[in-house]
């Protein structure tokens, strides 16, 4: 029969080890509300007045050419890219400053590469 030190020693190793356990969860937690309600929070921000607005405008502001190619795209089907990705730098998700728009070939391409 274990003695009363030994039940409160493993007492305490085991609610250690869940509290660790349960840190990891929340920051895992944290990381992916992080990531997904970013992007959830940007697609919202695409389809508002002035999500619609900034991405004619800038088109406009391109002269309806791709920012990296150079190449003329039409702005239905156009994408809005994060020059920092938005993978890397979620904070950044709808700050005008980092975006740009980019033909499909060249969003595709740049994955979540910076630039």
């Amino acid at each position: 029969m274990p003695t009363f030190e030994t039940l409160v020693r493993d007492l305490l190793i085991t609610t250690k080890r869940v509290d660790q356990s349960l840190l990891q969860l929340q920051e895992r937690a944290a990381q992916i509300q992080e990531k997904y309600g970013t992007r959830a929070e940007f697609e919202r921000w695409k389809q508002t007045l002035g999500g619609r607005r900034w991405k004619r405008q800038q088109y406009e502001l391109q002269g309806g050419c791709c920012m990296n190619c150079q190449k003329p795209i039409p702005l239905k089907g156009s994408h809005i890219d994060h020059i920092k990705p938005l993978s890397r730098y979620p904070r950044l998700a709808i700050t005008l400053d980092n975006l740009r728009i980019l033909c499909v070939d060249c969003n595709l391409s740049k994955g979540s590469k910076h630039g």
